[in-house]
């Protein structure tokens, strides 16, 4: 049914039908179609800003997560850190020190962390200032491990090392100490009880029975097993590490030249070769 519209007139003191013509009728949907559009815009403003969508709630629960872990992370590489801390600490002081190894210095220990565009890519994400300093730390700790690591790896280097140079080194007596009678002569000078001047001797005289085995004081490699002047069968070892050991006056040469032998390995025989005046080794 169509609208009917009166008009008050003053004169008559009655209402009159009003017949509109069609530019105001066509006014007049514009015009109430205008009002609509503008109330519609102001309610879809209204809960565009105040509600949230589905959508916009879920990504604000994903950001809120996001920023828990990060804050989980970043906590716990710091709490790494002072265990790498101490670790450092460790090595420096004390397993540097007893392999007579050098610190290592902080600048290697604490490296630059970069240019100052390293970061840059992650300014324009949510939460960026925990972001950024959260990825600093774990690229500052693992350049740490990394120094670190390698440390470990000198150090077990040096260990190996030092565990060679033990096992080497003449650390043992060449006579089982049941067997040895005693010692004959020492280091130094002293009247030669062949000639009866006095000559430098260079070793100790340790007196056994003929064919008493003589073993070897480390390990290392037969450098020679032949006659030698004055010391008669004589055996040299060269242990490495700037060590080497002579056996003079044996009897019988039970190694030969280039091979391998272990700390007490029977390398040869108390025996008389060369100037001797009774069964020793020197």
């Amino acid at each position: 049914m169509s609208n009917i519209f009166y008009k008050y007139n003053p004169q008559t003191l009655n209402y009159e039908r009003v017949f509109p013509s069609a530019k105001q009728r066509i006014f007049a949907v514009f015009r109430h179609l205008l009002i609509g559009i503008l109330i519609g815009s102001l309610l879809f403003g209204f809960t565009f800003f105040y509600f949230e969508s589905p959508q916009e709630q879920q990504l604000r629960k994903e950001n809120k997560l996001l920023l828990t872990q990060y804050q989980v992370i970043s906590k716990r590489i710091e709490e790494n850190e002072k265990i790498l801390e101490e670790l450092q600490q460790r090595d420096d002081d004390l397993y540097r020190v007893m392999f007579n190894a050098e610190p290592i210095p902080t600048a290697i220990r604490r490296p630059g962390a970069g240019g100052t565009n390293r970061y840059e890519h992650l300014l324009t994400m949510p939460n960026s200032d925990l972001v950024v300093s959260t990825t600093a730390k774990l690229d500052m700790l693992t350049k740490q491990l990394y120094v670190q690591a390698n440390s470990y790896d000198e150090l077990t280097g040096l260990a190996k090392s030092k565990e060679e140079r033990t096992r080497c080194v003449p650390g043992i007596m060449p006579l089982s100490s049941k067997q040895m009678k005693r010692i004959s002569s020492g280091y130094g000078s002293r009247i030669h009880p062949v000639y009866g001047d006095v000559r430098f001797h260079s070793g100790i005289d340790l007196n056994a029975n003929t064919g008493t085995p003589i073993y070897a004081t480390g390990a290392g490699t037969i450098e020679s097993a032949n006659w030698k002047g004055g010391y008669g069968n004589t055996v040299i070892i060269d242990h490495g590490f700037g060590y080497k050991s002579l056996y003079a006056h044996c009897k019988d040469l039970l190694v030969k030249p280039g091979e391998k032998v272990v700390r007490g390995q029977k390398i040869a025989t108390v025996g008389t070769s060369g100037v001797a005046t009774g069964p020793h080794v020197h």
